[in-house]
């Protein structure tokens, strides 16, 4: 027996027209789930949720907006730089990184299961899991890795810069507007290079230049300590003056000798680093005895204060150098006119042995690994000529870093800063020092050479002069007097012309500029 059909056919929707609306459904919960990952709670708010989407959306709308507001008042730089200032707030940003990473993960997996229609085939199911995990992972894996960045720069900046004891003084934060070097006409920073490794006993400073800014103007004198000088004064205070009792470190006390070179101003850091061991107590807790030791020295020598320090060693500068993608060089000649080796020594008769290649001379691209070389090698000719080629690559270095590469590189960076630099900066400084640099790359670098061109010699030095060769060096330029109007020429003769000659490679004069 069979029954007639109540239902009628409009009661039915036909397969067709149901395959539309899975259809459509699908579209919209896949477009809902992307634009809940685009703007946090914004899918939200079309789903039985639409409360706790709102109030998602007001919040990631009131954070963006405060953000960009604090951006655009303080610039890109010292925005991040206040925050990386502030080790405190770099944690809460980690925090909510990861709170806020959480979140917005759980809203794009709600949407997804709240907007997904309830009869959807089983392809388009697995179609839209998919795609709301891969969504999920997209968001969790930025926020936790803003997370990371954040943690790695807050123990960066801890290791780098420490608890210092140095007075901020000029150059600290000061309101928006005013220029934080209003009050330091000028700030001197040491610059040092050890030679500190697994292969090293001790540490030498081998590189030694201090760095006279110019604040208003970023004018900049690089004045090169030779690292064989003897007799260095030391500070009035300096406790290394209970074995040299002249002032002097080395001779003429029987410290020395062994020789004259165990009392060169390069192994002073280690000097003062074993009498510190030997004689407990000698120096404040927490004072570094060789970085005491040398700023103390350079202050007698120049006749400049130092106001900060930094100390890179020789790993950590070549691998400086290769994250900034390498530096643009022109390599020049030895100071005797012959290529410049890399590696290198001299035995007891003069003969060289050692050397693992050679700089071809010309404006070059250099790595790490050969920056480093063409600023430590002195097999070729001497000192004084390293001396100059250090002050060139350091030059390099300030005219040709890429604030956005370094970024790129960011994990990298931190590294490196975090296992070979040190430096007495406070932190509450950098956004002001980063604006100081600004004004460096803007302005001109000169080199003031202590060598025997000069009249410094370096077994036996006139600091004297050497202090007035300083205070020339960071001396303004004389302004050009313009030509009178009224002045005449006098001609001259032109039967015999002068014949004039072209500084050779040997001269020091041609190391004087990069």
């Amino acid at each position: 027996m069979t029954y007639p059909n109540t239902r009628g056919p409009a009661a039915s929707p036909t397969r067709e027209a149901l395959r539309r609306e899975l259809r459509s459904g699908f579209r919209r919960a896949v477009g809902l789930t992307a634009l809940g990952t685009v703007v946090p709670g914004a899918g939200l708010t079309q789903t039985r949720s639409r409360k706790v989407g709102w109030l998602l959306l007001v919040v990631a709308i009131a954070s963006l907006g405060v953000g960009a507001y604090y951006v655009m008042r303080t610039g890109v730089t010292n925005a991040v730089l206040a925050i990386v200032a502030r080790p405190s707030i770099l944690q809460l940003i980690a925090v909510a990184f990861v709170v806020g990473g959480i979140l917005w993960c759980g809203s794009i997996i709600l949407t997804a299961v709240q907007s997904r229609p309830t009869r959807l085939d089983r392809a388009r199911t697995r179609l839209l899991a998919g795609f709301t995990t891969l969504m999920v992972f997209l968001v969790a894996g930025s926020s936790f890795k803003f997370a990371e960045y954040a943690t790695i720069t807050q123990s960066t900046v801890a290791k780098v810069f420490g608890v210092t004891s140095t007075d901020p003084g000029a150059g600290a934060q000061v309101a928006d507007g005013e220029d934080p070097w209003a009050d330091q006409a000028r700030v001197n920073i040491l610059l040092l290079g050890s030679d500190a490794g697994a292969d090293r006993i001790g540490i030498r400073t081998d590189s030694m230049i201090l760095a006279s800014i110019d604040t208003k103007t970023g004018r900049t004198a690089l004045i090169s300590m030779p690292r064989n000088l003897l007799k260095a004064p030391l500070a009035p205070e300096s406790p290394l003056r209970a074995i040299y009792p002249s002032g002097s470190f080395g001779a003429p006390d029987s410290a020395c000798d062994q020789g004259p070179g165990q009392c060169m101003l390069t192994n002073l850091y280690v000097d003062a680093e074993n009498y510190a061991k030997a004689h407990p107590g000698a120096y404040p807790a927490g004072d570094q005895p060789g970085r005491v030791e040398l700023r103390g020295a350079v202050q007698q020598i120049t006749g400049l204060e130092v106001d900060q320090m930094v100390v890179i060693d020789l790993k950590g500068f070549s691998r400086l150098i290769d994250a900034m993608g390498g530096l643009d060089i022109n390599v020049k000649l030895s100071g005797y006119g012959t290529k410049l080796t890399i590696g290198g020594e001299h035995d007891a008769s003069g003969r060289m042995f050692g050397v693992k290649g050679y700089f071809e001379p010309g404006r070059q691209h250099l790595d790490g690994y050969h920056s480093l070389w063409y600023a430590r090698t002195r097999a070729a000719d001497s000192d004084t000529f390293r001396q100059m080629r250090q002050r060139c690559v350091v030059q390099a270095i300030v005219q040709q870093v890429n604030p956005a590469q370094m970024v790129r590189k960011y994990p990298e960076v931190a590294s490196i800063l975090k296992d070979n630099i040190y430096t007495d900066i406070p932190v509450q400084n950098l956004p002001a020092f980063v604006e100081l640099v600004e004004r460096v790359q803007k302005s001109k670098i000169a080199s003031v050479a202590l060598t025997q061109k000069q009249k410094v010699f370096s077994n036996d030095p006139d600091y004297a002069l050497i202090r007035e060769l300083v205070q020339k060096g960071i001396a303004p330029p004389k302004a050009t007097p313009k030509p009178s109007s009224t002045s005449t020429s006098t001609p001259t003769s032109t039967s015999t012309p002068t014949r004039t000659t072209a500084p050779t490679t040997s001269s020091a004069d041609s190391y004087e500029t990069c």
